[in-house]
């Protein structure tokens, strides 16, 4: 009797994890296909807004706005030269597409410095010591401080990036609404996930302002 009842117990609880598990991946497969879906539909928008944008600017190579990579740079040229008091971004285009590999090297290195220094400090701490119930204070420490800088750096560098982006896009923007509301428009972009390809969509097909359509850049 004991048996049979610790048997049925094993199966009930086999059968309940099983039942949580098939919940889980369901959860998880609805939220990817979620994902996708949004990510698809943010691409296509941005990709039409941006060509259109771009053949009624007369620019011939429209179409890479459809081309990953290629419309990162398409995206920054349709800015044209930005204006920042004294200093100019020329060809915010190619500094859009360059930033991201620049820092991924750059990210790339700081990943192995920081495999080597963690490496150099454990073996260190090791052979020196002679312990081997944990780390020194000065290596986890020398971690610590070298993941700090890591973070630092790559909160510095996403802000550039963002600035650069709100930049592109006020100028884009204000080539068809005012300046205040392009800087709203340009915030929002940044801050909303789908808002920059929603708003790029809609206003691919306004009528330019005084002195922003085609043979003209903002300046």
């Amino acid at each position: 009797m004991d048996h049979a009842y610790y048997e049925s117990s094993y199966y009930q609880a086999n059968s309940s994890q099983d039942t949580v598990g098939m919940a889980v991946l369901s959860i998880y497969l609805i939220i990817l296909a979620l994902v996708l879906i949004f990510s698809l539909v943010s691409y296509i928008l941005h990709s039409i807004g941006l060509y259109t944008i771009a053949g009624r600017l007369g620019m011939s190579n429209a179409w890479l706005a459809f081309i990953p990579f290629a419309r990162t740079w398409l995206h920054g040229e349709l800015a044209g030269e930005i204006s920042l008091k004294t200093k100019k971004i020329r060809n915010p285009g190619v500094w859009k597409l360059v930033m991201p590999i620049v820092s991924g090297g750059i990210f790339f290195v700081f990943y192995i410095l920081f495999l080597l220094i963690s490496g150099v400090g454990i073996f260190l701490s090791f052979s020196l010591s002679g312990r081997t119930d944990g780390l020194s204070v000065g290596t986890i420490m020398g971690i610590l401080f070298f993941l700090i800088i890591w973070i630092l750096v790559a909160v510095l560098y996403s802000a550039v990036y963002q600035v650069l982006c709100v930049l592109i896009n006020i100028q884009i923007y204000g080539r068809f609404t005012s300046r205040n509301m392009a800087v709203v428009h340009a915030v929002l972009s940044a801050l909303i996930p789908l808002y920059e390809s929603i708003c790029t969509f809609v206003i691919r097909n306004k009528n330019f302002n005084p002195g922003m359509g085609p043979n003209n850049l903002m300046q």
